[in-house]
């Protein structure tokens, strides 16, 4: 390969607007990632690619790595990779998005994640880990193509987060390589309880009762592991549902208010003033404002 007659738009890895996700099969890869092809990340973003089915190779940053399904390869700006084979039953699921089209989101990719990420793009999933996203992107992709949805964004936005969430969770702890498998298993419990009753239980103690600790083991375990203390992801994960519900329905600020378990509505615009900036309905309002610019 002759890589010093490359300029460097022939280098870079297109990219269709802010955000795209898909799923590719051999011809689809390749089409982004021409064999023996050296393309960069070009984009202030993240690029995560999923291999669900066949085999390959690819070289990221100088190292080859052969690629199956399980595979996980996420990259980073400026990361360099190069594809030189995939088989005939190849397929991935790929995602990306800028760190822009995240902005009002309080913490997309961490430091030290990104730090992770930079030192080991590549990594094998268990099957869990893989089921795991492999969710995320189902339900993603969904919403991805509901064009018509007058909130499509604001949803996409709001499940990437979790995807990301889940992401940095994988690399936290494939990479820190925590004292014991039961750390591991406690902050699994934790994800899956957050998942299923965030709507309604925003009390630290119910989640640490579940899991017979107290809230302060909970929380060291948590930000050991992600980097978050347990009062930050119960308050996002409620924070980003409240944003769905305002942007999506037609629910008032009580109805919200009442679905989300809050004592009131008033500590609910507080908390929500506080954490955005925004009171609900300015928020509400700011999103239509856009909508209608947009049109």
């Amino acid at each position: 390969m002759q890589k010093g007659k490359d300029s460097p738009a022939d280098m870079t890895i297109p990219i269709p607007g802010n955000f795209f996700i898909s799923l590719l099969d051999k011809e689809g890869f390749v089409e982004r990632f021409p064999f023996n092809k050296l393309l960069r990340n070009d984009i202030n973003g993240l690029i995560v690619i999923m291999i669900s089915g066949g085999e390959g190779c690819l070289k990221i940053n100088d190292k080859e790595y052969t690629t199956q399904a399980g595979t996980l390869i996420s990259l980073l700006p400026f990361h360099l990779i190069e594809n030189h084979y995939v088989s005939d039953n190849f397929s991935c699921n790929y995602l990306l998005y800028r760190f822009d089209f995240m902005a009002d989101f309080p913490f997309v990719l961490k430091s030290e994640i990104s730090e992770r990420i930079g030192n080991k793009p590549y990594l094998i999933l268990n099957p869990d880990e893989y089921e795991h996203l492999n969710e995320f992107y189902s339900f993603i992709s969904k919403q991805y193509n509901r064009y018509d949805h007058p909130s499509r964004e604001e949803i996409i936005k709001a499940q990437l987060f979790s995807f990301i969430a889940e992401l940095s969770f994988i690399y936290s702890r494939q990479t820190l390589r925590l004292s014991t498998n039961r750390q591991d298993q406690i902050v699994d419990d934790f994800f899956r309880l957050l998942h299923a009753h965030h709507k309604k239980e925003r009390n630290l103690s119910f989640y640490a009762d579940k899991l017979c600790m107290t809230t302060k083991y909970l929380s060291q375990i948590l930000k050991q592991a992600t980097g978050h203390s347990l009062y930050r992801w119960v308050s996002d994960f409620s924070l980003q549902e409240a944003k769905i519900l305002l942007k999506s329905s037609e629910m008032s600020v009580l109805q919200i208010s009442e679905e989300l378990n809050y004592p009131n509505s008033s500590f609910f615009a507080r908390f929500f003033k506080k954490n955005t900036g925004l009171t609900p309905l300015q928020f509400r309002n700011s999103k239509r404002d856009h909508a209608t610019k947009e049109k």
